[in-house]
C-alpha cells in the first residue's frame, strides 16, 4: 500500500467536479515521512489508486510551510463517481 497527498485541485468547466488533482507521493524516510514533488493527475488516476487500496490524503499547508495530513480522500460510487472527503476539506484546497 502506498500513500499519496493532494495539495490543490482543478474544477471542471461547470465547477461541479474535481477534474485534476496535484498529487504527491508520500515517502517514508529515516527522518519520517516526506511529501515528494507533485504532478497533475486526472480524477480517474486518483480513483484507481483508492480502488487499489492505496491511501490518498488531503494535505494542507501547516506551520513552517510544511504539509499536514488531513482527511482521507474517498470515491463516491454511483451513477457517476466523484472524489470527496468527509469533512469537505478536499474542496477547500487551493486551485491550480
Amino acid at each position: 500500500m502506498s500513500h499519496f497527498g493532494i495539495t490543490a485541485i482543478r474544477w471542471n468547466a461547470q465547477h461541479t467536479e474535481v477534474e485534476l488533482c496535484m498529487l504527491h507521493e508520500i515517502a517514508e524516510t529515516d527522518r519520517g515521512f516526506e511529501v515528494l514533488d507533485g504532478k497533475p493527475a486526472p480524477f480517474d488516476q486518483v480513483a484507481n489508486l483508492i480502488a487499489c487500496h492505496d491511501k490518498v490524503w488531503v494535505m494542507e499547508k501547516g506551520a513552517h510551510n510544511a504539509y499536514d495530513k488531513g482527511s482521507a480522500v474517498l470515491v463516491k460510487q454511483g451513477q457517476q463517481e466523484y472524489l470527496y472527503s468527509e469533512d469537505n476539506s478536499l474542496f477547500d484546497l487551493p486551485t491550480f
